[in-house]
């Protein structure tokens, strides 16, 4: 049986940047192999959810991996526990988090805590909240709790006891205004919301005093004393990639998020070193990683986390190096993956340079394969895939597309 590789490069989906000429990164970049691909296979446009809406990426990869987010989403906070490694249990609700800065206002100065943090500075955090703050809330409100810091910035909070998922979030997702109070959306959230709303409290004022962020201070950087919470939800059930494609599928995902989401879809993980959704990731050593897995799986799914990252900062220069180095990496894929293997790449969304926050325009896709379809488009980018075969498809369209080429999928009728 054929094999199958798809690649989604994160809020890569750009608009013209006047720094690049009035390019996008896409058409910026140079990409001599992924540009190939395009010119040896078959392109079109994706609305991941349908046209201008705007996905977030785990909305966006739910669709991307067939389950309609209308009906499936959970919520950010379990996709983002599981892939931290944390174990849920019916019940739990489990949040998203940000480390940040906030001013004696709790006024937000900058939701990613300056987003690079070491290591000892997240060792530090992780015990404050957890020997300090946690079981201070345990013993007034009787429930259980653990926080993790998993990739720069990122977080998750879980929740165990008398908790519900019915409660607002306390990140404001602006900067210039304050940590919101979260507020309980039905009977049941009153005591979940009283908890995170002292967690707050409590937070700012351990964080606040803490011996790294003194050292912070003297180094004319901003503390990190506060964490805020996003995408409340408690996990459900999920029919496993497998046996709904057939397939046997595996991920390979630096951020929590997305290896969340291909946990509870039932995929096999595959770590790889220097792998974990920051700008300075391998991606030689996470496509050689992919290559041999075809040995053992018939679908191997990469993220690309980074291009989305120098979106949010704003670095179109930044966005067209990584999508270099990306291509590297799918060159090197080449060299070492099966000859009958198929390729997918695309986006999960648009996070325009000009914009810095995802938007509801439609991204590139690309098919490419022993007996796909050839076209006439030469590169893969926004404008260029708009002339292409596919013409203008759904996120839900995409693993019907996979699982068509690689035969696992039962006739519809006789």
């Amino acid at each position: 049986m054929p094999r199958a590789l798809l690649v989604i490069l994160d809020g890569c989906a750009d608009r013209p940047v006047k720094e690049l000429g009035g390019k996008t990164p896409l058409e910026f970049a140079n990409k001599p192999t992924i540009d190939r691909l395009a010119a040896e296979g078959s392109c079109g446009l994706m609305d991941v959810i349908s046209p201008g809406i705007r996905p977030g990426s785990d909305t966006a990869h739910l669709a991307i991996f067939g389950y309609d987010p209308y009906k499936y989403y959970p919520g950010r906070g379990p996709f983002e526990a599981l892939g931290a490694g944390l174990n849920l249990n019916p019940g739990d609700v489990a949040f998203r988090t940000n480390v940040a800065t906030v001013n004696s206002d709790l006024v937000v100065i900058d939701r990613r805590g300056g987003r690079y943090i070491d290591a000892d500075e997240v060792r530090e955090i992780e015990n404050i909240i957890n020997n300090e703050v946690l079981p201070a809330l345990r013993s007034k409100y009787g429930i259980d709790a653990v926080y993790k810091q998993t990739v720069e910035h990122r977080g998750v909070l879980v929740l165990r006891g008398n908790v519900s998922p019915h409660v607002s979030d306390t990140d404001p997702h602006n900067t210039g205004v304050k940590v919101l109070e979260a507020k309980a959306l039905s009977g049941d959230a009153k005591i979940t919301a009283d908890y995170i709303n002292e967690f707050t409290r409590l937070v700012y004022e351990k964080l606040g005093k803490a011996e790294f962020n003194e050292k912070r201070r003297r180094e004319g950087k901003g503390p990190i004393n506060m964490v805020l919470l996003r995408g409340a939800g408690s996990l459900r059930s999920f029919e496993p990639l497998s046996s709904r494609y057939k397939i046997k599928p595996a991920i390979i995902a630096g951020v929590a998020l997305i290896r969340g989401i291909g946990r509870a879809l039932g995929m096999d993980a595959i770590n790889v070193n220097n792998y974990i959704g920051s700008k300075d990731d391998d991606f030689i050593a996470a496509f050689q990683t992919a290559a041999r897995a075809l040995s053992n799986y018939d679908f191997v799914f990469v993220h690309v986390k980074p291009t989305d990252s120098m979106s949010h900062d704003g670095d179109a220069r930044g966005k067209a190096m990584i999508i270099e180095r990306v291509d590297a990496g799918i060159r090197r894929f080449l060299e070492e993956a099966p000859s009958d293997t198929y390729i997918f790449i695309t986006c999960d969304h648009a996070t325009p340079i000009t914009v810095k926050e995802h938007t509801g325009d439609p991204v590139p896709f690309m098919a490419w394969g022993p007996d796909v379809m050839r076209d006439d488009v030469t590169q893969f980018s926004e404008r260029s895939c708009a002339r292409g075969f596919w013409n203008r498809i759904r996120g839900v369209d995409v693993m019907n597309i996979i699982a068509n080429y690689l035969g696992t999928l039962e006739k519809f009728g006789e």
